[in-house]
């Protein structure tokens, strides 16, 4: 139980790690600066890779990458582009031991857009606070860990990002493992939608609308998912009763929407809609993440049809980074 209450708090936050590193560089400093953690003020902490950007900002890093696939990689490589943006990654890597000795890796990756807009600077931060947080929560079950820990295998974090053009939105999905000690890696699985109009985040209140939250609502809404949803085989199923009672162990007051609290949503090319369910949740940690895709056009009356205009909108293909031909 204590090691899933940790791996909760790590996939509930991967987010501090890099934003801490940001707010702690000088303006307009290309070079990383060592920051410590609020845990081990001692500790340097890991800095991120200096890109040879133009200026300090992220969305200078991805307008700096090359327009072509290199080989070795740069420090910001280009990921694709679309007819007005384009997405990159750079990687957040460290080895060290925490304070008790016991050893650690972090093997991370983090998105980075370019764009006209100037409010893509606001939404490549609140990016970098997404990874940074995850990272510290990480480092500080690393210090927690016991002394004896020392001796066993590193304690890891790994995480990736999924970078997919859907009609005007960018969607991002994190996938990657945690694992601070016990009989099981936790599984990082979160989605991260943005409006590419106005470069703003789409929560799950902005997605779904106030009447799926509602009791009937939530009712109906449970019922298109739970036929869908599958784990690693076709074992792992659920219904209805399962995700409207609020999963295998309900936390406090349980109300037909509780399940919603703990389901991630993305958006997905076609016109789909992805719920994940974290494992645990509905059954055996064997089962990995539940997961159900579902067509937008069966969510009508509980999907925001703003969403649904930006995520059917058709818009100048994606263009990926030239091959690389040696």
């Amino acid at each position: 139980m204590k090691l899933m209450l940790v791996v909760a708090v790590l996939v509930a936050g991967l987010a501090g790690y890099v934003a801490s590193q940001w707010g702690a560089r000088a303006p307009h400093s290309t070079t990383p600066h060592a920051v410590a953690t609020t845990r081990a003020p001692a500790r340097s902490a890991t800095a991120v890779p200096s890109p040879r950007p133009t200026g300090d900002t992220p969305s200078a890093w991805c307008a700096a990458a090359p327009d072509a696939v290199t080989v070795p990689p740069p420090k910001v490589e280009l990921l694709f582009s679309t007819a007005t943006w384009r997405s990159c990654t750079t990687g957040v890597t460290r080895k060290g031991a925490g304070e008790g000795g016991v050893p650690y890796e972090i093997d991370a990756t983090l998105p980075v857009f370019w764009s006209a807009n100037p409010a893509v600077d606001a939404l490549n931060s609140k990016i970098r606070r997404h990874v940074d947080n995850h990272v510290k929560d990480f480092l500080a079950a690393v210090d927690d860990a016991p002394s004896d820990a020392a001796q066993g295998a590193a304690l890891t974090l790994s995480e990736q990002p999924r970078i997919n053009q859907v009609g005007r939105l960018a969607v991002i999905q994190f996938t990657g493992q945690v694992y601070v000690g016990g009989s099981h890696e936790g599984v990082i699985d979160d989605w991260i939608n943005i409006n590419t109009d106005t470069w703003t985040l789409l929560d799950k209140d902005q997605i779904l609308l106030p009447a799926a939250r509602q009791d009937e609502g939530a009712t109906r809404l449970a019922e298109l998912i739970a036929p869908k949803i599958m784990g690693t085989d076709s074992s792992c199923t659920t219904d209805a009763a399962a995700l409207l009672a609020g999963g295998q162990m309900p936390e406090g007051t349980v109300t037909p929407g509780s399940y919603q609290k703990k389901m991630e949503t993305g958006l997905q090319f076609g016109g789909e809609l992805v719920v994940d369910f974290p494992p645990y949740y509905l059954f055996a940690y064997g089962c990995g993440v539940g997961s159900a895709t579902l067509d937008l056009r069966d969510l009508v009356g509980l999907i925001n049809p703003d969403t649904v205009a930006l995520a059917t909108a058709t818009v100048a293909p994606e263009v990926a980074p030239s091959p690389f031909t040696g």
